[in-house]
């Protein structure tokens, strides 16, 4: 079972993270391209409103690929990076950033596999360069915090044990 993450993404790099999966959602004309981390948290959305619960969308591709990691251990796989799941009407490509999220492209039949296979990719590049960032900003922050409650911690018991 993947792990739940604490990410924290500043207002700036997830604007840089809808940019990011806006321009894949124009240019392959999807209808919904998602961001989500392995354990099926959702980090960002683009695409049509209130068409579909996302958030459970999210959920369940991440159960998907997860599943398909123990696939790819039987086949003496590391890991599988993409999953292709063609319906009748619409199809979903989910690939794999680094090691910890999920680019979902939900399109319909009009659109080409290969056009959303590669522009995908190319969104995947970027996004990666987004979450790293995100990642080592997301730490210092985290650290912040830590020390700020526990220097508040350590503080509030010392008050306590030298109280008249």
């Amino acid at each position: 079972m993947e792990q739940l993450t604490s990410l924290v993404v500043a207002e700036n790099e997830l604007g840089s993270i809808a940019r990011a999966l806006g321009r894949l959602t124009l240019e392959t004309s999807a209808t919904h391209a998602l961001l989500i981390d392995k354990s099926g948290q959702l980090i960002a959305a683009h695409g049509q409103q209130g068409q579909r619960d996302v958030i459970a969308l999210g959920a369940l591709l991440a159960g998907v690929f997860s599943s398909s990691r123990q696939v790819a251990e039987i086949l003496g796989e590391r890991d599988f990076h993409s999953i292709l799941q063609q319906g009748v009407h619409e199809s979903i490509f989910t690939l794999l950033i680094g090691d910890q999220w999920l680019l979902v492209v939900v399109f319909d039949k009009q659109t080409h596999v290969g056009l959303v296979k590669v522009l995908a990719r190319k969104a995947s590049e970027e996004l990666a360069r987004i979450l790293d960032r995100v990642r080592a900003g997301s730490a210092q922050a985290r650290d912040q915090v830590v020390s700020v409650q526990f220097r508040d911690s350590v503080s509030n018991t010392i008050d306590l044990l030298f109280q008249d």
